[in-house]
């Protein structure tokens, strides 16, 4: 499962490379093309404040009350949590001993399926002295 997700994140990064390089004039796909390391993507696709899970953990207290967009694939979903559907995802980033690889993402109404590869956009919520110290609030779910 793991490789799936990083397979998908690398895909992910290609293509918002290969968009970079073909706005640039004469260039060619392969040249100078060089594939970003794992962080924030940069370039057009900076704009979109995208983050890994790794990220949004080293980063919560900056990134309270912003909104962020995050890649992963759903690895649990738990319907009606005080009347919101909790999403967990993970996208090969962070480190599972001390929780950081996985991301709650707790929506009103999308919705879904356990191994689906989603991109959710949500504002983040950090507390550090709560069991969950990171949640991705109001979380729309495209798929």
């Amino acid at each position: 499962m793991k490789k799936r997700v990083l397979l998908c994140t690398s895909l992910c990064y290609l293509v918002a490379a290969v968009a970079m390089a073909a706005e640039a004039p004469g260039s060619m796909p392969g040249s100078s093309l060089q594939t970003p390391s794992v962080g924030k993507i940069s370039g057009a696709a900076a704009v979109s404040n995208t983050y890994t899970i790794e990220e949004l953990f080293k980063n919560g207290a900056e990134l309270d009350k912003k909104k962020v967009v995050v890649h992963g694939q759903a690895v649990k979903v738990t319907p009606n949590i005080m009347g919101k559907i909790w999403t967990h995802i993970q996208d090969g980033t962070g480190d599972k001993n001390k929780g950081t690889n996985d991301l709650i993402c707790i929506s009103a109404v999308d919705r879904t399926e356990v191994g689906e590869m989603v991109t959710i956009t949500g504002t983040v919520a950090f507390n550090a002295e709560s069991r969950y110290k990171l949640v991705i609030e109001d979380a729309t779910i495209n798929k």
